[in-house]
Formats: structure tokens, C-alpha cells, sequence
């Protein structure tokens, strides 16, 4: 996974990065301190403080490199264009709690670069959760303009549907396991989504 920045990333940044990244999986954000880090990647206390201004910084920097890696196999799912919207939708939403659950399955404390109570992560997945009601608002708004999905307000859309599936996202996700997750996943589509088809009108009644 990419963690650079703009410029790109200085090898001592990426040792540092990668650094806690593992000491993050093993024990979580509350219980990993600067010296830590220092230790794991094997460079001064100070020598961090040159690449990033606070724990909190580096931690932030990790979990927007999560949040972009499933952005990015969500809006993958969004660009086939060769299937309905309907069902791009539907791949939209898979794309996303696959992507959750293979961080979830990466480490005791994996979970906690996506949610927890750190405001570092907190930060990273507010702008994640904006991403994402773009990324299905654009996408009903052409179904909508494309005639097959029935939507006057693509943002409200966007916004019932992610409450709809709010349970298939963190840390609601994390709480079943993957088999009973994605079984769930599929069964709310079918309930949900395909309320969203547009219909033809239906013919008159002949007099």
C-alpha cells in the first residue's frame, strides 16, 4: 500500500511509516508511542519528529492510505461500464466491505487504522465517508440521467442508501465474520437496492 506524499516520501519517512504500520497492527494506536517507533525502525526519537509533527500525524498519514485503497476499489467497481448502475451499485458496495474486511483479517489491531477513537483516524475516515457519498451520488445521477434508475435527488439517494448500509462498514462490519458478512451483504441488496429500477409506465387499460 502507498503511503507517500506529495514530493514523494524520503526513505527514513517510509521506515518510519512502515514501522508503525506494524506496530499498529500488534498493539494499536493508544498503546504505540514515538520512542517506539524510534526503536522499530531504528532511528533516533528526533529523527521522526523531522518527518512528521506528531504520532497523531503518522497515524493519520497510515489510515488515509487504508480509506484510499478502498476508495479505490469502490470507484473501480463504480468505472464498469458495461454493467446497469443497478448492479454497479451493488458492485460499488461489494468492493467496499470486501476491502474492510481484508484489513480486517491483516492483524489483531488492523482494524484500528480504519476506526477507532483515535482523532487521527477519526479525521482520515471523516474525509472518506465525503468521498464516498460523491462517488454514489455521480454515479445514481447517471442512472438517473441514463433513464434506469427512478432518483429525483441523487444526494439523498447517496445518503439513505449509505445509511442503509451502514452496517457493512466499520466497526459494524468487523463484528461478524466474513462468510456470514458478505451473506448479509447480498441479501440487503436485493431488498434495497433494486427498489432504485426504474419502471416503465404501465399501459392503460383499454376502455
Amino acid at each position: 500500500m502507498e503511503h507517500g506524499h506529495p514530493g514523494g516520501a524520503s526513505e527514513r519517512r517510509q521506515r518510519i511509516l512502515e514501522a508503525t504500520e506494524r506496530l499498529l497492527r500488534r498493539y494499536g494506536p493508544a498503546k504505540t508511542t514515538v520512542a517506539d517507533i524510534a526503536r522499530e525502525a531504528e532511528i533516533a526519537v528526533g529523527a521522526v519528529y523531522l518527518e512528521f509533527a506528531s504520532k497523531d500525524a503518522i497515524v493519520e498519514e497510515l489510515s488515509q492510505g487504508q480509506h484510499r485503497a478502498v476508495m479505490a476499489a469502490m470507484r473501480a467497481a463504480a468505472a464498469v461500464d458495461d454493467l446497469p448502475f443497478c448492479d454497479r451499485l451493488r458492485a460499488v458496495f461489494d468492493a467496499r466491505a470486501r476491502s474492510f474486511l481484508e484489513v480486517a483479517g491483516s492483524g489483531a489491531h488492523a482494524c484500528d487504522l480504519v476506526h477507532c477513537q483515535s482523532r487521527a483516524v477519526k479525521a482520515a475516515h471523516a474525509r472518506f465517508l465525503d468521498e464516498e457519498r460523491a462517488l454514489l451520488r455521480d454515479l445514481i445521477a447517471r442512472g438517473a440521467r441514463a433513464g434506469e434508475l427512478d432518483v429525483e435527488d441523487p444526494e439523498l439517494a447517496a445518503r439513505a442508501l449509505l445509511r442503509a448500509y451502514a452496517s457493512f462498514s466499520p466497526p459494524w462490519l468487523f463484528q461478524s465474520s466474513r462468510e456470514e458478512a458478505l451473506a448479509m451483504l447480498s441479501a440487503v441488496h436485493r431488498i434495497v437496492l433494486y427498489g432504485l429500477v426504474g419502471r416503465a409506465p404501465a399501459p392503460r387499460p383499454k376502455r
